[in-house]
């Protein structure tokens, strides 16, 4: 495909888009003006297809047209060209997939955080009982009876329980 062609192409698929003005090309018939005073042309007024110039064909029709041509270069280009389209196809489609893949998992995620948010709010709220003695009494007793305390945390069961019977029963 020639650079005057692809204009062609860009000017029929994007007529309003500026472009900065290409060298002229001395051995395409397509003449363009060049004589603006700024560097970038504006809007392109539509032209008309040149009846001389080359026919537009879609892709499937060009490739056919490749595949029974005589000559072997144009037929192995025609190949390579239906190998690659195959290799954008596959490509485009991984694309695809990809992106509903990763839109799919956003959402899940999204219902996941809402499932355990309302899993927080049902489960009961656990709350740890105050003891019913006085901590720092009973490690006090604990230690004039030789008994082994921590200094921090939770009393043994063994060691309460002794202190309750020292004590008359202690308050429960």
């Amino acid at each position: 495909m020639t650079i005057a062609a692809l204009l062609l192409l860009l000017d029929q698929e994007q007529p309003d888009v500026r472009r900065h003005p290409a060298p002229p090309i001395p051995h395409t018939a397509r003449k363009r003006q060049h004589m603006q005073s700024s560097p970038f042309t504006g809007p392109r007024e539509p032209q008309q297809p040149q009846t001389t110039g080359p026919v537009q064909i879609s892709v499937g029709q060009l490739l056919a047209w490749a595949e029974k041509h005589t000559t072997k270069t144009v037929a192995r280009k025609g190949e390579q060209a239906r190998t690659l389209l195959g290799e954008l196809r596959q490509l485009h489609a991984a694309d695809a997939e990809l992106a509903a893949a990763d839109a799919e998992e956003q959402r899940l995620v999204a219902e996941l955080a809402a499932v355990r948010a309302r899993k927080e709010e049902l489960r009961p709220k656990r709350k740890s009982p105050a003891p019913r003695y006085d901590q720092a009494a009973v490690r006090a007793w604990a230690r004039k009876a030789g008994l082994p305390v921590p200094d921090r945390g939770s009393l043994p069961a063994a060691v309460v329980d002794a202190w309750r019977a020292a004590t008359a029963g202690g308050a429960r």
